[in-house]
């Protein structure tokens, strides 16, 4: 046979790519490493959300968290880099075939472009991309675990395991937060006593704003009766400030347990008499109005203006307006103010003799407000009361202006009495202008031709 007739040679094997088999296995990993991420990063949000026993527990599994994270990012980066860059960094730092070695090997010119280009630029820059969507979709898929962790989360951490001072930081930081892992953790803090749990009593009073009372109360009343007179007083406090009617009795013992050491009473406790309004309170604040320092004076009165919508509320007005005259200046201040709250239109007679008692000196006094703080040390958390500050001859005129005389009998007294203060040359143009105002007020809001047509039709002359 010739040469001519020999078969013609089989062609060259064909050399077998690795770009299609190499990326549908990265996919295979990716997929796989992208489910066992979720499912790890599931598990330890989960664990670090409900507090782990340790702090040395909560940090191996933050790690675990942010280390899968990590791994993730990088197996997705591999994928992107095969799919954008033709695998570049795989082989060139992964595999070692770079250009040289490749040549060598008599590598074609596509993979030989491929080797050539700069993965130690392009790479690092794709992890960080993937990086920040694996970032986005961990906190997707566990209720943004990374913002909650910053709100909340380690702050709940610091209450179950740092030390005392970290421990009332948290709770602090804690009583304005509304997550819905912040309430457990203040009421295990509560029943753990100490000063963790006076603190955290106090930053349960603070969650007043809530739509339901009750996941409050329970812990509060069982330290309300505990053994811990700290925690019971914080406990006592804060059931009064979110108007826990049943709480009266144990404020008001609160308060003659202080009176009975000598001890001066927590203002805190008379503002939660006022936010219960129990008129049983009246006897107890008619007491403290008399026999009291004068700020527990000023804070007895305001508490007592605040049983107005409670039945027999005048009650208070009448205790208020027979402690009107012999009182200080300043509690004096504080009983205006709280007739104004009452608004109670007989008391005009009442605030009309106070001014005519009043010295020029004690008319321009300024009433001062009360700045009560709430919280156990004294700082922060304050409840301004006795708002606003006014001289005192402007403070009775603002509040006859609450009690707007109507009555005809009422306003015989009234109406004169406001036209002799105008005429007087000693008084001060503010209150010259403040009877007018409500002089006027008063003669605007009567229908006394209303009343002689109604008259005439009975024939009353």
């Amino acid at each position: 046979m010739s040469d001519d007739d020999s078969p013609p040679a089989p062609p060259p094997p064909m050399r077998r790519r690795g770009g299609a088999p190499t990326a549908a296995k990265l996919w295979s990993l990716v997929i796989l490493a992208n489910l066992a991420g979720f499912l790890v990063a599931v598990w330890c949000a989960r664990l670090v959300r409900g507090v782990p026993d340790s702090a040395t527990t909560e940090t191996l599994l933050r790690f675990a968290y942010y280390g899968t994270m990590l791994i993730v990012a990088f197996f997705d980066a591999l994928l992107l880099d095969e799919m954008l860059f033709g695998g570049s960094f795989r082989r060139t730092h992964l595999q070692g075939k770079d250009a040289r070695y490749l040549a060598k090997k008599g590598a074609d010119v596509d993979e030989l472009a491929v080797s050539m280009q700069r993965s130690t630029t392009s790479f690092p820059f794709v992890v960080l991309v993937m990086g920040g969507l694996t970032y986005l979709m961990f906190n997707v898929v566990n209720d943004d675990f990374d913002p909650y962790y910053r709100r909340v989360g380690q702050h709940v951490s610091a209450l179950q395991h740092g030390d005392a001072a970290k421990q009332v930081a948290s709770i602090q930081a804690l009583s304005i937060r509304r997550e819905p892992e912040v309430l457990p953790a203040l009421r295990r803090a509560v029943g753990e006593g100490g000063t963790k749990g006076q603190w955290a009593a106090w930053a349960l009073g603070r969650f007043a704003d809530l739509p339901s009372h009750r996941p409050l109360y329970v812990p509060l009343v069982a330290a309300a009766r505990g053994e811990d007179a700290a925690v019971r007083r914080e406990a006592i406090v804060s059931l009064g400030r979110l108007q826990h009617r049943s709480m009266s009795d144990a404020i008001r013992e609160e308060i003659e347990a202080q009176r009975e050491a000598g001890e001066v009473v927590d203002g805190r406790l008379l503002y939660g008499l006022g936010a219960v309004q129990v008129m049983d309170s009246l006897p107890l604040l008619e007491s403290l109005l008399h026999h009291a320092d004068e700020q527990t004076q000023r804070m007895a009165a305001w508490a007592l203006a605040q049983h107005r919508d409670q039945v027999g509320g005048r009650d208070a007005v009448e205790i208020l307006e027979q402690r009107l005259p012999s009182a200080s200046p300043l509690v004096q201040c504080a009983i205006v103010h709280a007739l104004g709250i009452l608004a109670d239109e007989r008391s005009n007679l009442a605030l009309m003799a106070a001014y005519d008692r009043a010295s020029a000196e004690q008319r321009a006094l300024v009433c001062p407000r009360i700045r009560l703080s709430m919280r156990p040390d004294g700082n922060e958390d304050f409840e301004d009361l006795l708002m606003p500050q006014d001289a005192y001859a402007m403070k009775i005129v603002f509040t006859m202006g609450q009690m707007r005389a109507t009555s005809s009998e009422i306003r015989e007294k009234v109406e004169p009495w406001l036209e002799t203060v105008i005429a007087n040359p000693a008084t001060t143009p503010g209150m010259r202008e403040g009877g007018r105002t409500l002089l006027a007020g008063i003669r605007e809001g009567r229908d006394d031709s209303e009343k002689a047509s109604v008259e005439q039709a009975l024939g009353v002359e």
